[in-house]
C-alpha cells in the first residue's frame, strides 16, 4: 500500500469520531463551518488542504499531493481528539485558566467569557467568546455535543495563549 493509500485509509477511519465535520477528498468545498479536505487547484497548478471553520482558509499548499494529505490527516487527527471527552477536558482546564471563566449551558454577556447555551430562539446550541468589552462571537451547532467540542478549542486555545 502507497503512503497516500495508507493516509486516506487512516483519515476514513479517523472520520467516524469527528461528529458533523465533513470530509472531501480531492474536492474544494466552500461555505458552511464543519469541513476539511483537501484538492488540486488547477489556477495555482497547487494541492491543496482546507479547514472550514468561522472562516475558510488553506492549511498548506505544495506541488506534493502525498504532502497535502499528510497535513490533511495531521487536521484529522486534531479534530478526532478535540471529540474526545471534551467536556473533562473543558473542565481540567478551565481551572487554569486566568480571568476567562467558561460557561457550561448558560450565557454570560461579562468580558473575557467563553462558553455555550441552548438558543429557544434560534433551536441551535450558541457557543460564544466575549471580548473585553463584553461583544460576543457567537457560532450555532445543530446539536450540544458540537458546541461542547468548539468550547473546548476555544478554551484550549486561550489557555495556549495565556502561557506565552
Amino acid at each position: 500500500m502507497s503512503k497516500k493509500e495508507e493516509l486516506l485509509s487512516e483519515i476514513k477511519k479517523l472520520r467516524r469520531k469527528i461528529g458533523s465535520v465533513k470530509v472531501y477528498f480531492n474536492q474544494h468545498q466552500t461555505g458552511g463551518n464543519n469541513g476539511m479536505g483537501y484538492y488540486f487547484d488547477e489556477k495555482d497548478k497547487l494541492w491543496k488542504s482546507y479547514v472550514c471553520g468561522e472562516y475558510n482558509y488553506i492549511t498548506h499548499e505544495s506541488k506534493n499531493e502525498v504532502a497535502v494529505i499528510e497535513y490533511l490527516y495531521n487536521s484529522v487527527c486534531r479534530e478526532a481528539e478535540a471529540h474526545e471527552n471534551p467536556l473533562e477536558k473543558i473542565k481540567i482546564i478551565q481551572s487554569k485558566l486566568q480571568s476567562v471563566p467558561v460557561f457550561l449551558n448558560s450565557s454570560s454577556c461579562g468580558a473575557y467569557a467563553i462558553g455555550y447555551f441552548y438558543d429557544p430562539e434560534t433551536k441551535h446550541w450558541a457557543t460564544y467568546h466575549n471580548d473585553e468589552r463584553g461583544s460576543s462571537l457567537y457560532s450555532y451547532y445543530d446539536c450540544e455535543e458540537e458546541a461542547i467540542v468548539e468550547v473546548y478549542k476555544m478554551v484550549k486555545i486561550e489557555y495556549k495563549l495565556q502561557q506565552h
